[in-house]
């Protein structure tokens, strides 16, 4: 194949998969499903040679769960088909949120935005940052990251503090980037926790779950706040004041019609096809794309609109596969490792019904980061459990409680594991290692939000 094919026909693959995926959960019909499929194995063949270690891995891993479904589970056929579904899911709704991602990096009212959050004054910046993460969260997903760590490393490089200065205002906005990042993941619609978990369990009520999960993100902000605070006002204390920026009313005007828009589109959606929110925001997204780059253009300029489409559809997208395919191998993995668990049996093995809902409900979120420091990515974790907990004739727990557990689990993992997603990222942008982002410098807030959960589930169940 030569260098100018292959890039094409990635890009073609990867838009397959979008596509057929939308068209087979609109439809309902079973041939696009199998379209889905065969597009997501393309992909997956033309991401071997940018492939690393952990892709390595998991595809490994695949190949073994695979061979031990087809031996050993009850119905192979019916488990190898909800673990391509899981995959084909998980892999076409992240490059959805990446035309958005990539669409948003390009507007220079997003840098405006980020650059008046890192520039605040030391005593704002934790907010600012925290809930600024969380909100562009919504719209880049790991692109939040992405954005605001060149930001603060400008920043902190241009500023006219001594090296321990330096040090401590690096790490006060970092710990504030990763948590607002973690923590948008038990809210946010566009989150891929929630969407992962949102078919494995019946019965679980969206809206509930976006209000409980906004209500925890604000209990933790508070916690993490204080922590901040109480670690660092001495070093506050002698920090010379800093003017606050102006704030950048076209900027944020023009952000927040892009939020809103992307609200409004999936609402449409809704309305007129009666679909799920899932399925209205996967067909949000492109028609996003396409208005967000013609409104940034121009009417006019045409020609720029669609040399940064063909762009985003054939260089960023097929960048970027690296982390759908580990995206897609995780919910493949943490299908078909349910498949092979007699759900009933483990759950009275571990005494899951005998434990107080409160107690499990806590429990859940530690025991996932557990495991993930053994390199088991959250969502695979996400992934299993909820399926496990789905086959279960009856949940132990409220299922909107069960589903918002998982998802704390993930955002525990954010924070806590050196393997997570956005840790191995952070370190590999900033220098600093896994460990020192999470354990060193987020250890005792992690501790904090277990707390902080814990004590909430014990009042959300009474007690119980």
């Amino acid at each position: 194949m030569s260098i100018n094919t292959r890039p094409l026909l990635h890009g073609a693959a990867i838009i397959a998969v979008m596509g057929f995926e939308i068209i087979a959960r609109a439809s309902g019909i079973a041939v696009f499903n199998t379209l889905a499929h065969a597009a997501l194995l393309l992909v997956v063949l033309l991401t071997l040679p940018r492939c690393g270690l952990r892709e390595a891995y998991l595809l490994t891993l695949c190949a073994l769960l695979t061979a031990a479904v087809m031996l050993y589970a009850d119905n192979p056929a019916h488990a190898l088909h909800l673990g391509f579904e899981q995959a084909a899911f998980l892999m076409a709704f992240i490059f959805l949120l990446a035309l958005l991602n990539e669409t948003a990096l390009s507007s220079p009212s997003v840098a405006t935005c980020g650059a008046y959050l890192t520039g605040q004054p030391p005593g704002k910046r934790y907010a600012a940052l925290y809930w600024g993460t969380n909100m562009m969260t919504v719209m880049f997903n790991l692109g939040a990251v992405s954005l605001f760590s060149p930001l603060i490393k400008r920043g902190v490089e241009a500023s006219d503090a001594d090296a321990a200065g330096k040090r401590a205002r690096e790490r006060r906005q970092y710990s504030a980037v990763m948590r607002g990042f973690a923590w948008n993941l038990v809210w946010s619609p566009t989150a891929i926790a929630p969407i992962a978990v949102m078919g494995l369990i019946d019965g679980i009520d969206r809206q509930r779950w976006t209000l409980l999960g906004l209500g925890f993100a604000a209990a933790i902000f508070v916690v993490g706040a204080l922590e901040d605070h109480w670690r660092f006002s001495k070093l506050a204390r002698s920090a010379k004041p800093r003017p606050r920026p102006a704030f950048p009313l076209v900027a944020y005007a023009r952000f927040s019609a892009a939020v809103l828009w992307l609200i409004a589109l999936t609402l449409a959606f809704i309305w007129l096809t009666g679909g799920t929110l899932i399925l209205s925001l996967m067909i949000a997204c492109p028609l996003m794309m396409l208005g967000w780059l013609a409104a940034q253009n121009g009417l006019s300029r045409w020609a720029d609109t669609r040399a940064q489409i063909h762009s985003i559809g054939f260089q960023r997208l097929p960048e970027i596969a690296t982390v759908a395919v580990a995206l897609a191998c995780s919910g493949y993995i943490g299908r078909l490792g349910a498949a092979l668990i007699p759900a009933e049996e483990w759950a009275q093995a571990l005494g899951v019904f005998a434990m107080p809902q409160y107690m499990l409900l806590t429990a859940l979120p530690v025991f996932m980061l557990m495991l993930s420091f053994f390199a088991v990515s959250p969502i695979m974790l996400a992934v299993f459990f909820g399926s496990v907990f789905g086959a279960l004739p009856v949940l132990p727990t409220d299922p909107t409680l069960l589903a918002l557990s998982l998802s704390i689990g993930w955002a525990l993992a954010m924070t806590a594991s050196p393997f997570a997603t956005v840790v191995l990222l952070l370190a590999k942008m900033t220098g600093h290692s896994g460990m020192t982002l999470t354990l060193r410098w987020n250890g005792f807030f992690s501790v904090l939000s277990v707390a902080v959960f814990g004590l909430a589930f014990w009042l959300l169940t009474g007690g119980r």
